[in-house]
């Protein structure tokens, strides 16, 4: 059965009932149909055939397809009356309804004080709470209603001498709020309903003049704002509505025109809002119905109204439908009555009203008697001044809850009676051939039934419902009939049936046992009661003989490669060539060369010794490679050639043919450790490089050396044997083996002093010519001599000086285009090793003989003093320059003493001068430089001399460019060959200059590109 929950909201100024949901109507000749079996359960799922088995089906949906079933317990029920709230003036207008838990809510008004209280009964007492005030305005009349959700949803007006407002309140289990809907509302009764999403709809008057308002408006909830909507305009109409909604969200609202004198209801079933006429008197003045109206719908449809005729003050009941026949019913007509009235109706649609009479200001219950179909009308209560303020609700168990005010006592009082009528919603259900039986409809998921006789014959049938419209809808579950013969109904009899009380179809271990895989043998004797191509597992590894391959092995099942050998235990499970890896290196022993050896197994060439460990895998003849260089070690000249090194056919890189890098292998290398060196052309083991430029000019181009900076221990004469070492002029002759070069020595004893440096030789007249030498010795001081010591003629000191003064003057031109600045050079210092030369060179060239005068120092510490103030006065201006200079210097002074090339006491003497130097600031470098006493050697040479001599060797050092770069580089130079077959090499190198050829024994031809 459908259940219709109706809201009937009666109307008036003194009072209104609420009801618990909006009503849901049901169009007539409705059904429901399904295209597909209902989804349901059935318990039990089987039966005896001689019926009487009670069985309960399981679904949804069941409601809808119901018919109900009213019964009438026969008992005179009486009113049971108590006092729910005691607090002053409570109910004097009030509203009531029961939530899905049963308790049981009223919300009420309280006279004067005008506070909204709340009240409630869980079914151990009332209890009751403010929950908020009308201020300092009045309120009139209260509705309310419970949504699905069990939230409270009232409405009520206000009124001031400024306006009269609309108010709405929700309660959502926990917390109540309050809106004001609108400002421009009739004062006076109003009616609320819920809609399908739970939300709020409120039916008033638009605040007018008139008595009944300016005509009638619905005001409804989205969810989020509020809309307004005008039904039926006009003045003095809208007042005393009541609202129902249906089940499609249709609403139905009745008022008062009383303009005209009728009662209306307007419904928007259409799409728009129509009224239509439900009650009238014969002229505008002659009734006025429809004031305080109430309304409830029944489960037909039906509309019941209750409502007061306020020009004869009698009680009228109107029922019907929109746009159809109405009836209307004088209730009762005694005196002054039909006040506030509340309508609820049954389970059997009946209506009941409870109102106020002002005749006796008694409460009065009125009802139509099922047997006579004529209203009844008692007395409620009497003590005093009592309902004038009330409400009723009617719950699914028949019970009336009537709240109502006791002006007398100023207190609300609670009324309740049964009905005595009881609703059940039933259904048939159809045992396929064996007939139907009704069914209790318990709620919307459950049907209770007992099955009919089936006879004898055991039977599975399907179960039919038949819902209220006569449709049909059969059950996804059957039923099974079962014989007394055979309890299972399996088609065995209990005596043959193993399993008398569990169907089954087993026939091979058992008989008439379950057997879900149907293989023919019994769940409980099935190794795969779910499989049917498996029913043993002999060796218990949880796979069937059937499929297990090994059914007596336990740990195998399965040979993917039919080698006789289980996957579980092949180390190759799909070669069939190969099962056992004893080394466990992915190779199977059948193919491994090496087996037990987990690192090795293929020895491609046959040589005994596996291809991860061959460093030649295919040359049989070749197995280590130890320094990796792709030549094996049984070929390799150089064993232990560094990592990433280019090697020839012998295994030796370039780095290991020519140890030192300079170019030279070292098999041609006469200095195969020493950059600065590779070639020693008189044998005498000193290198033909310099790396001193003043040796440039001295170099003749026959001679194969080339500049290198820093050049080890250079031969100063590299055509001669020579044993020299003094001074690092090595390999010269030095015949008496003082170490000092022959072709510096002054005189023919050569002699030394103890401290192995060469006495210097007497020059009495102090012309530069020892007087071992001197022609001349009493020239007088400053004469120009010859290197005979003698005075030279002017013109001969002219011819000489132009050409040495053009050439220390920087005017490289004028000396290249006479002779050459090579062949000057040579020639010049060729010179400087004589005593004849200083005869021609001028003054500032004579420091080669004069350093030798010094008796306070030794040759050696005069030499290295001599360079080192050069130095400074070369370099004072230019910190970097000088810094740099001193470290190099330092570092030479050390290589040498090393050497046995300098004695202790001039190596200490120099690095403490080097020391203080290297701490002096640029102002103090600028006094030493200019300072003649500072190095020792101011009775050697002035000012004036040693600034010459040093714009002469900056003049020299500035053509060592040109001179050292015209030299090609030796034929024993190795270079680079490019991919075309070119051999290319930069001499000297990072000078950007480079050489090329054709083949190694060419000579090469400098690239003019």
């Amino acid at each position: 059965m459908r259940v219709w929950l109706v809201v009937a909201v009666l109307l008036s100024v003194m009072a209104s009932p609420v009801f618990q949901q909006p009503s849901v109507l049901e169009e007539p000749g409705k059904d429901v149909r399904r295209s597909s079996p209902i989804q349901a359960t059935i318990s039990p799922s089987s039966g005896w055939t001689s019926g009487g088995q009670e069985i309960t089906i399981t679904g949804t949906g069941f409601s809808d397809l119901a018919f109900s079933n009213i019964t009438d317990d026969g008992i005179n029920h009486q009113w049971v009356e108590t006092t729910m709230d005691y607090s002053d003036q409570a109910g004097r207008w009030n509203a009531v309804a029961v939530d899905s838990n049963g308790h049981i809510h009223v919300v009420q008004i309280k006279d004067e004080s005008y506070q909204i209280r709340h009240s409630v009964n869980d079914g151990t007492g009332w209890i009751s709470n403010g929950i908020n005030t009308c201020g300092a305005t009045y309120c009139w009349d209260i509705h309310m209603v419970i949504d699905g959700n069990d939230h409270i949803h009232l409405a009520y007006t206000t009124y001031t001498q400024w306006d009269e407002t609309l108010v709405y309140m929700n309660y959502d289990g926990t917390t109540w709020t309050d809106t004001v809907v609108s400002n421009s509302a009739h004062f006076g009764p109003i009616g609320i309903a819920v809609d399908s999403n739970n939300h709020p709809h409120i039916s008033y008057a638009l605040d007018g003049s008139d008595q009944c308002g300016a005509g009638l408006r619905i005001s409804s909830y989205d969810g989020s704002s509020w809309s307004y909507t005008n039904i039926d305009q006009g003045s003095n109409r809208g007042c005393e509505s009541a609202i129902v909604i249906d089940e499609s969200d249709h609403m139905y609202i009745a008022y008062q025109d009383r303009s005209s004198s009728k009662l209306k209801i307007a419904t928007d079933k259409s799409g728009s809002w129509d009224s239509y006429l439900v009650d009238t008197g014969t002229s505008p003045s002659n009734l006025y119905p429809g004031y305080m109206t109430s309304m409830a719908v029944d489960q037909q449809g039906q509309f019941h109204i209750a409502h007061q005729d306020n020009k004869e003050y009698d009680l009228r009941y109107s029922t019907g439908a929109p746009n159809s026949q109405w009836t209307t019913t004088i209730v009762d007509a005694t005196g002054h009555t039909g006040r506030d009235p509340s309508i609820a109706v049954d389970a059997a649609d009946q209506p009941h009203i409870v109102y106020h009479t002002w005749s006796g200001q008694n409460l009065k219950y009125a009802t139509i008697d099922p047997v006579t179909s004529n209203w009844t009308v008692t007395t409620m209560a009497s003590a005093g001044d009592v309902g004038e303020g009330n409400s009723v609700f009617i719950d699914e168990s028949g019970d009336m809850h009537v709240p109502f005010n006791d002006g007398t006592n100023s207190i609300l009082k609670y009324a309740t009676k049964s009905t005595g009528l009881s609703q059940t919603d039933e259904i048939r259900v159809q045992f396929g051939q064996y007939g139907s039986v009704t069914g209790t409809v318990v709620n919307d998921t459950t049907i209770t039934v007992s099955t009919p006789l089936s006879g004898l014959t055991p039977d599975t049938i399907d179960i039919t419902l038949w819902d209220k419209d006569g449709n049909s809808q059969i059950l996804s579950s059957s039923f099974e009939f079962i014989s007394q013969e055979d309890l299972d109904n399996d088609g065995v009899l209990n005596d043959d049936d193993d399993c008398p009380n569990d169907a089954g179809t087993s026939t091979e271990d058992l008989t008439g046992c379950p057997d879900d895989d149907g293989d023919g043998y019994s769940n409980s004797g099935d190794a795969f009661p779910s499989d049917g191509a498996e029913w043993a597992d002999s060796d218990g590894d949880s796979v069937g003989d059937n499929a297990d391959e090994f059914p007596s092995n336990p740990f195998e099942q399965v040979d993917s490669d039919g080698d006789g050998v289980g996957d579980n235990s092949d180390a190759f499970p799909m070669n069939a060539f190969e099962s056992i890896d004893s080394d466990g290196d992915g190779y199977g022993d059948n193919s491994d060369h090496f087996p037990n050896d987990a690192s090795e197994s293929a020895d491609s060439d046959g040589d005994g010794v596996g291809d991860n460990s061959d460093a030649f895998p295919d040359d049989a003849t070749q197995t280590m490679d130890t320094d990796g260089d792709g030549v094996g070690d049984l070929n390799d000249l150089c064993s232990s050639t560094l990592d990433n090194q280019t090697v020839d056919a012998n295994g030796c890189s370039q780095i290991q043919l020519d140890a030192d890098g300079d170019g030279y292998e070292d098999e041609v290398d006469d200095f195969p450790l020493d950059t600065t060196q590779w070639l020693d052309s008189d044998g005498d083991g000193y290198g033909d490089n310099w790396g001193d430029v003043s040796w440039n000019a001295s170099r003749i181009s026959e001679w194969t050396g080339v500049f290198i900076a820093n050049a080890t221990q250079p031969d100063y004469c590299p055509d001669v044997f020579g044993n020299s070492t003094a001074d690092a002029y090595f390999g010269c002759l030095d015949q008496d083996g003082n170490g000092i070069a022959d072709v510096f020595e002054q005189d023919d004893s050569n002699e030394t002093n103890e401290s192995n440096e060469t006495t210097p030789p007497l020059d009495s007249d102090d012309d530069g010519v020892p007087d071992g030498e001197d022609n001349c010795p009493g020239t007088e001081q400053g004469t120009l001599v010859d290197e005979n010591g003698c005075e030279q003629n002017e013109a001969g000191e002219e011819d000489s000086n132009s050409a040495f003064e053009s050439f220390f003057s920087g005017d490289g031109g004028a000396v290249t285009t006479t002779v050459g600045i090579g062949a000057i050079l040579v020639a010049l210092f060729t010179l400087l090793q004589t005593n004849a030369v200083a005869a021609i060179l001028p003054d500032t060239f004579r420091w080669v003989q004069v350093l030798r005068k010094n008796s306070k120092l030794t040759k050696e510490e005069r030499n290295e003093l001599t360079y080192l103030q050069s130095l400074i006065q070369a370099y004072h201006d230019n910190p970097e320059e000088l810094a740099e200079e001193l470290v190099n210097l330092k570092g030479d002074i050390t290589a040498r003493f090393t050497n046995n090339q300098i004695k202790k006491e001039t190596r200490e003497k120099l690095l403490t001068l080097i020391v203080e130097l290297q701490s002096s600031t640029p102002n103090e470098l600028y006094q030493i430089a200019h300072n003649e006493a500072y190095f020792g050697l101011s009775e050697v040479i002035d000012t004036g001399d040693r600034s010459k001599l040093l714009d002469e060797k900056l003049a020299m050092t500035i053509s060592r460019g040109e001179h050292q770069s015209s030299i090609p580089p030796s034929t024993r130079s190795l270079g680079e060959l490019d991919d075309k077959g070119t051999y290319w090499i930069e001499w000297p190198k990072d000078s950007g200059t480079w050489y090329y050829r054709y083949a190694p024994e060419h000579d090469w031809t400098r690239f003019e590109g």
